[in-house]
């Protein structure tokens, strides 16, 4: 090969990896601002992050406290919900579907998914919403995360 095509192959494959590289950089960067907002709501309750997850736009994490947390961070807002896990009776996952109807199938949409809190005593029931349809356009594994939220919370309740 001469030397022409060598740079004209050099440059295509600059071209079609750089793309990837931004967009991985971006993501890293975006899931490490919401573990260190997650792990600086903790710091200020005088506890230390356990456990935790961050996928899309929310972050989700248990402390030391036995409390957990939900922080989403949109492009609009910024959002940061705390439950103490000692009042709470019960987790559960909501999922709310549309069934849609054509010609000859039906299919379900998941239109919402969140984390349900029920209370011990009469306080109002809290959630987390991991996935709205009106916010993000596609499920990205949000299902299965909220039901393994469900039995780590389950198993501290």
């Amino acid at each position: 090969m001469d030397t022409g095509m060598i740079m004209v192959i050099a440059i295509l494959l600059i071209v079609c990896i750089t793309p990837f590289v931004i967009i991985s950089s971006a993501t890293k960067k975006r899931e490490k601002h919401l573990k260190e907002t997650l792990q600086q709501h903790i710091a200020k309750n005088r506890a230390t992050l356990v456990d935790y997850v961050v996928h899309n736009d929310f972050a989700l994490g248990l402390d030391s406290l036995n409390k957990i947390y939900c922080y989403h961070k949109t492009k609009d807002k910024e959002l940061f919900q705390q439950i103490d896990l000692n009042d709470i009776k019960s987790c559960e996952v909501k999922k709310n579907t549309n069934r849609i109807k054509n010609d000859s199938s039906s299919y379900e949409v998941v239109q919402r998914v969140a984390l349900v809190f029920t209370p011990r005593q009469g306080s109002k029931i809290e959630e987390f919403e991991l996935y709205n349809e009106d916010i993000s356009s596609q499920l990205n594994g949000e299902i299965a995360l909220a039901t393994t939220w469900k039995k780590k919370v389950s198993n501290l309740l």
